[in-house]
C-alpha cells in the first residue's frame, strides 16, 4: 500500500534533519513516525476506555492482603 502526503518545505526540512540525525532514510523515518503515532493513539484509546470504566464504577477492588500478594509475588 502506498500513501502520498504533501508537506510544506519547512516540514520536509525538519523531517530530513531528523532522518539524518537518526541515520535513516526519509522514508524509514516517516514510516516509523507514522507507526509510532498509530501505536500511541491505540494506547491512549485504551487509557480512555479504562478511565470510562473507572468513572462508571466498573472496577475490581482488592483488600490490602491481596495487594500484598501481588506486590510480593
Amino acid at each position: 500500500m502506498s500513501i502520498t502526503i504533501d508537506f510544506t518545505p519547512a516540514d520536509i526540512q525538519l523531517i530530513q534533519q531528523q532522518a539524518t540525525a537518526g541515520n535513516v532514510s526519509i522514508e524509514q523515518f516517516s514510516r516509523e513516525a507514522i507507526l509510532k503515532a498509530a501505536r500511541n493513539a491505540e494506547y491512549i484509546a485504551k487509557l480512555r476506555k479504562s478511565e470510562e470504566q473507572i468513572n462508571q464504577g466498573n472496577v475490581v477492588k482488592f483488600s490490602d492482603e491481596e495487594w500484598e500478594c501481588f506486590i510480593n509475588a
